[in-house]
């Protein structure tokens, strides 16, 4: 109950909810910390919103959603006398019996008057809340006799949306973007006239902020007012301050080839964009992409696999992504491109892409029905039913498939033989991930015992840069503080520097051994890197470094080579949490 925030907080609030930059973001969320630990109970509430999804805080921020931990801070907010954890907290579903009991306000009316009052005084946060409070309803919390006024939802909408408009519009001057698609909705509900110009002027200004709003723009200048050239550079410039969709739409537009010329070298680069920031279809064309060839990507089934899988696993992935990328991924593992030929779990991914096969275009389609024929007609994965492999190579067939005609003459002649060849994996690699995980677990036991209690900050495993020999390093705070004087990056995350590693008579050994004497059947570097990763994942799972193994940072390295780091920063970003890896990707900087 302060009647307006501290300056910390007005502060922290304008890099969180303006700059749209992760870094400076960051550093808002600090200053909010320090001031919630001196009592500042409205920064208790914006720390709230942070962790409550990207409704409340831009999906770039890297906060990662925990309703709980959420709740708790709004409600503790609410109690210790902020009103913008009130209003919060009844926006969120946070405002309990409890809460209501417990605040010191009077009444729900209270807290929004501070809020309104700071409004008027130019906070343009505090005006995008009261906005809120008209849009959403709670304005009848404020004045409940005034719903008797109110025959039906629609009476006070056109009562309330205007009022909302104006006080959006106030947070928009101030640079505060969240409100912009309650603004968007009220325009599109037809209960308050707001002008096209005005509409489209602060459209445009607000895409100057906002990277999402900036992705908005592209879409909207393409599909409503047929200007897709100044839509690509709205795509463009949503991609390049990090936002996936509008990195995904631009790599759509040069794939596409009918707006602008054919490109699909850049197509990939935005693709990656996308990809690398969570984006699910992006991560399918990053798939595909390798797994074609095209588009300056080299063919690398195994790179192909990773991508599919991260699409396929991604909670944002739609149906028709889904059902694409389970395609793919039946037919890599029923060939043993990229990955170990495994015919049980590729008809698993073939059964779900036949579910959506209207999803698919032809060219897909087909290497599907093709899929499908030959593990019902050769029992791959499944009985034996040649009557229904058949029916699925007639289905191919119908769409010009080669492949199929070639596999239908063969069963007609009563002889299988292969249409087309694919590449198996050696025995030798086969559960390859396995053997190594095995191997390093056995040989951390000798080196936990040389640690004792000192406390382990880093686990690496290397390999050469011929994928023919492998070791363990791990180093400890005591070591390190011991060794370096004043420790740098170099003593710190360089496995050579470190105080602890496997033997010269280690499993890790034995097994380069080994590697050495099958190297002539070596399936590829990226099949290699994917195994020593998931077995480092393996490893962590194991809980072989007990309650503190969430505070150590995990990557896997390759000694002598030029690409050592970029493989360092992608191990590290699959085998640790984001603040961990954040950290690591920082390192030398």
């Amino acid at each position: 109950m302060n009647g307006k925030y501290s300056l910390p907080v007005v502060k922290a609030v304008d890099m969180i909810w303006t700059s749209f930059d992760r870094e400076e973001i960051r550093r808002g969320y600090a200053m909010l910390m320090q001031a919630a630990q001196q009592g500042d109970a409205d920064a208790l509430a914006f720390i709230a919103r942070c962790f409550m999804g990207e409704e409340y805080v831009w999906s770039g921020a890297g906060f990662t959603p925990d309703e709980a931990n959420a709740s708790m801070l709004m409600q503790k907010s609410a109690l210790k006398g902020s009103a913008t954890g009130v209003l919060c907290a009844v926006r969120s579903g946070n405002f309990t019996p409890s809460v209501q009991r417990g605040m010191p306000f009077a009444s729900f009316k209270e807290a929004f008057e501070e809020i309104l009052s700071q409004a008027e005084r130019g906070n343009a946060f505090c005006c995008y809340m009261v906005g809120n409070v008209y849009y959403w309803g709670d304005y009848l919390l404020v004045e409940p006799e005034l719903a008797k006024e109110f025959k039906t939802e629609n009476n006070y909408y056109a009562w309330a949306y205007p009022i909302a408009v104006k006080w959006y519009e106030r947070s928009f001057k101030g640079r505060i973007c969240a409100g912009w698609g309650n603004y968007c909705s009220i325009r599109r509900s037809g209960l308050c006239g707001i002008k096209q110009d005005t509409y489209e002027s602060y459209y445009q200004m607000l895409a100057e902020i906002s990277p999402v709003i900036c992705n908005n723009y592209g879409h909207y200048l393409e599909h409503e007012k047929n200007n897709p050239q100044a839509a690509l550079t709205y795509y463009a410039k949503a991609a390049y301050r990090g936002d996936p969709q509008g990195a995904y739409n631009a790599g759509h537009i040069y794939e596409g080839g009918e707006i602008v010329e054919e490109n699909n070298e850049a197509a990939y680069l935005f693709y990656g964009m996308a990809a690398k920031g969570g984006h699910p279809a992006g991560q399918f064309e990053m798939g595909y992409f390798h797994f074609e060839g095209c588009g300056g990507a080299e063919q690398d089934y195994a790179k192909a696999v990773q991508w599919f899988e991260k699409a396929y696993e991604n909670p944002k992935c739609s149906e028709v992504t889904r059902t694409q990328v389970a395609a793919y991924l039946g037919i890599c593992c029923q060939g043993g491109m990229g990955v170990v030929q495994d015919d049980e779990v590729a008809l698993e991914y073939l059964r779900e892409a036949e579910e959506g096969i209207d999803h698919l275009w032809d060219g897909i389609k087909e290497k599907v029905l093709v899929a499908l024929g030959v593990a019902y007609a050769f029992g791959r994965g499944t009985e034996e039913d040649i009557e229904l492999g058949y029916q699925y190579f007639e289905e191919a067939q119908r769409l010009d498939s080669e492949e199929a005609k070639e596999y239908i003459d063969s069963l007609e002649r009563g002889a299988y033989v292969p249409a087309k060849e694919t590449k198996s994996i050696d025995p030798f690699y086969l559960g390859l991930a396995d053997r190594i995980r095995e191997a390093v677990e056995k040989d951390l036991h000798e080196v936990l015992s040389q640690i004792g209690d000192e406390h382990i900050y880093t686990v690496a495993l290397v390999a050469d840069r011929y994928c023919c020999s492998l070791f363990l390093a791990v180093n400890t705070i005591e070591y390190l503080e011991n060794e370096c004087e004043e420790p740098d990056d170099a003593c710190k995350w360089h496995p050579d520097e470190w105080g602890y590693s496997d033997g010269h008579g280690s499993e890790l050994v034995k097994l380069s051994s080994l590697l050495w004497e099958n190297h002539n059947n070596f399936p590829g570097e990226a099949f290699f890197i994917d195994a020593l990763i998931t077995a480092m994942k393996q490893l962590k799972e194991t809980g072989i470094f007990g309650e503190r193994t969430d505070e150590i940072t995990f990557f896997v390295s390759m000694s002598d080579d030029e690409e050592a780091e970029n493989l360092e920063d992608f191990s590290a970003k699959q085998l640790n949490s984001f603040e961990l890896a954040d950290e690591f990707l920082n390192r030398d900087r």
